[in-house]
């Protein structure tokens, strides 16, 4: 009886989790596609594992944007698109997507966990695209 109870309660608490993901998942794409080292950091952990092309390192927050801000300065975003989104085991969620700069199509992976009351990227990687 105590389970027929609590079942809406859980699935009220699962859902709310998927939409704050989604709703977060959304606001990093735009900020990606628009370029916005500032508005990607809002998600950013306190300690972030960053790769991109001339750098490879586990950052804070405010020096992963900096480094971020000069990527996208010198490579001019021409688009930007998510290819496919999941979840794994640990509750993870990840996200891969395509890249285009002036340059070169790249390719990304962010990872990111729930941390608290909020989902926060842990994993943020852009690669050449081959």
């Amino acid at each position: 009886m105590k389970f027929k109870q609590l079942l809406p309660l859980v699935f009220i608490v699962l859902f709310s989790f998927q939409f704050l993901f989604g709703q977060s998942n959304s606001e990093i794409s735009k900020a990606i596609a628009t370029g916005s080292a500032k508005e990607l950091a809002k998600y950013f952990n306190e300690n972030i594992d960053l790769k991109i092309p001339g750098t490879d390192g586990v950052f804070n927050k405010m020096q992963a944007e900096l480094i971020l801000k000069d990527f996208f300065v010198q490579n001019p975003i021409e688009s930007y698109e998510v290819k496919h989104e999941g979840k794994s085991k640990n509750e993870a969620h990840y996200s891969i997507g395509e890249l285009i700069l002036s340059s070169n199509k790249y390719r990304t992976y962010i990872l990111i966990k729930k941390q608290e009351n909020s989902f926060k990227i842990i994993e943020f990687n852009i690669e050449l695209d081959e």
